[in-house]
């Protein structure tokens, strides 16, 4: 288990990371994502389906509009509290503020999935459980989808230092990756048009593919297909 300290995720998603990140992904981008949810969850009108760490609900919204039975779930009450204003106009969509960890379902969910590299926020031994909640909470024949960073290829072509040119200023980011522990600490530093400065830190595991389908198939999770470039 990690300690208080190391959780950095309940410090790094906030309104900072909405505007600087979620905000700036494409509505083409999030649909060509939600496409391919339907197809590889092989999703039907009565599908009842469960968003992890769902964000501001870009992709629970959107399936959602499509009238599929959405449970998202996210630690973050200020993005739970956006998406339960959309929630109203969409009644098939229900939206709670949990820790994904504490998740506890049976044979709940005939699909579910984690997007946006949010699978490697916890331990090692945490992430694992995880996994088995996961699978205990999908319906016989259901099917899952986690969206990954590849460490092999990350390792390949690694960046040790990148700026990002935004509206209002500039984004650094700075990686270190631990090859005792294969997790990467990302630093992203704001610096706005104004001279101010913030700062967040994201400390994620990585996972190369022969790692995470042995964990799946321990729980029990059969492999369907492998995809690279979500």
């Amino acid at each position: 288990m990690i300690s208080p300290e190391q959780e950095w995720f309940k410090t790094y998603f906030n309104q900072d990371y909405q505007s600087w990140i979620l905000e700036t992904i494409s509505q083409d981008l999030t649909l060509k994502q939600v496409e391919l949810l339907e197809s590889a969850l092989a999703l039907k009108a009565d599908s009842k389906i469960l968003d992890l760490c769902c964000g501001i609900g870009r992709h629970a919204i959107a399936l959602a509009q499509k009238a599929y039975d959405l449970t998202a779930i996210d630690l973050v009450e200020e993005y739970i509290a956006q998406l339960q204003i959309f929630a109203k106009d969409l009644p098939r969509l229900q939206s709670i503020c949990m820790d994904v960890r504490e998740i506890d379902y049976t044979d709940s969910f005939d699909a579910i999935y984690l997007m946006f590299t949010s699978f490697g926020y916890f331990s090692d031994a945490e992430n694992e459980k995880l996994i088995e909640k996961i699978s205990q909470a999908l319906k016989s024949q259901g099917r899952v989808l986690i969206d990954l960073e590849n460490r092999d290829y990350i390792l390949q072509h690694f960046i040790h230092e990148k700026w990002r040119n935004k509206d209002t200023g500039y984004l650094l980011e700075r990686h270190l990756f631990n090859p005792m522990t294969s997790r990467q600490k990302t630093r992203r530093i704001w610096l706005d048009n104004n001279g101010q400065s913030k700062s967040y830190t994201r400390d994620l595991r990585l996972y190369n593919a022969h790692e995470i389908l042995n964990l799946a198939e321990k729980y029990q999770l059969k492999l369907i297909h492998v995809w690279g470039g979500l």
